[in-house]
């Protein structure tokens, strides 16, 4: 069974030592059916140079070996050559614990948030980051609860688990529904395990869509599932986000970056299990327990989301100030943050719109 916790924390091989894992590192092998990886470089020897110049760009995956948008594709992008045709040595890092805390002091430098508004959180909190992907204005949080909850204003009076920090996202489900915050008790949990609504220790549980919803599915639980697009609630998933010393100092590798890792999506958009096996390969040859056939629900899932939400006549990945705006106004009306961050530092809606031919991402 994988368990996905709230971004900022990391599950896979959390025990194990700090290590960036190269392309040599990983599988050595391409599984069946998986486009034929090459190497050659696709850039002039102008920019080429200057890209190699930049030295080795690390991307922390916040889930370790998750079939997820913003981690799937960079796995992929490795294994089949893209960063290398951008001329980019990239490292990618599976076992953080501080995923947010590596990637604002420099030690890292590409990491993926869960929302615009996580991202927003972490940038006030402190983290020097600056959000440059956005795979789509929908939200895949999700709240479970056992199956007496029929409606969410039943929690008043019972126990709401959390990972970590509750997601603002979260409070506005409950406050529409009618629930009122300050009789649900809101315990933060770091079990993960969402059999805990069907055992009573909790009523209610913040989840994934992409996760533990289906964990549950997979069990043929009785469950109910409150999801913020039943409430009309705007939202945003899974942001890429680069350190912002570095983005001001190399923006044309982190843009080359970003251009290999959008042609690998485009790829597992078309490809969903060459590409969730591509990941599986990796992760058993760091030792990582993968499931296949719960990865495919997450990316079936993700791939979903990603296609129907891109903002319109735009390519996947393009984000906007008008996107990330609900969230940033929710933060400070239910005082999650009582200043948020300027949307125009906090994210960088050009750069990745700048790799697009109108929808159509331009690959050399």
């Amino acid at each position: 069974m994988t368990l996905r916790p709230v971004r900022r924390t990391l599950i896979a091989a959390a025990a194990l030592a700090l290590g960036a894992l190269a392309l040599g590192a990983l599988a050595t092998t391409v599984p069946t059916g998986a486009a034929t990886p090459s190497s050659r470089p696709l850039l002039d020897a102008t920019r080429c140079a200057a890209n190699r110049a930049v030295g080795p760009i690390t991307y922390v995956s916040p889930f370790g070996f998750d079939a997820s948008a913003g981690i799937l594709d960079v796995f992929v992008a490795q294994r089949l050559g893209y960063f290398a045709n951008m001329c980019l040595t990239v490292q990618i890092v599976t076992n953080a614990t501080d995923v947010n805390e590596l990637v604002s002091s420099g030690r890292a430098q590409i990491t993926n948030e869960g929302s615009a508004a996580d991202t927003l959180e972490a940038i006030a909190g402190g983290a020097n980051l600056v959000g440059i992907d956005t795979s789509g204005d929908t939200s895949d949080y999700a709240l479970v609860t056992n199956a007496s909850i029929t409606s969410l204003r039943q929690l008043d009076g019972h126990t709401l688990g959390y990972y970590n920090v509750l997601p603002v996202v979260i409070r506005e489900m409950l406050t529409r529904a009618g629930a009122n915050l300050s009789r649900i008790h809101l315990i933060a949990d770091t079990n993960y395990d969402p059999t805990q609504v069907l055992q009573g220790t909790v009523q209610g549980l913040q989840a994934y869509q992409s996760n533990q919803v289906i964990t549950l599915r997979s069990l043929h639980a009785r469950f109910h599932e409150f999801t913020p697009q039943q409430f009309a609630i705007p939202g945003t998933y899974n942001v890429m986000a680069a350190n912002a010393i570095f983005l001001h100092h190399h923006a044309t590798a982190v843009a080359d970056f970003m251009r290999a890792d959008l042609h690998a999506l485009d790829y597992c958009l078309a490809h969903p299990s060459t590409c969730v096996a591509v990941e599986g390969a990796d992760a058993r040859a760091a030792g990582v327990p993968f499931s296949t056939s719960h990865e495919n629900a997450v990316w079936s899932l993700e791939r979903r989301l990603t296609l129907s939400s891109t903002l319109a006549g735009r390519g996947i990945g393009v984000q906007s100030y008008a996107e990330w705006r609900p969230e940033a106004a929710a933060l400070r009306h239910y005082g999650v943050l009582t200043r948020v961050p300027a949307l125009a530092r906090a994210e960088d809606v050009s750069l990745v719109a700048h790799l697009y031919r109108g929808t159509t991402l331009v690959w050399p």
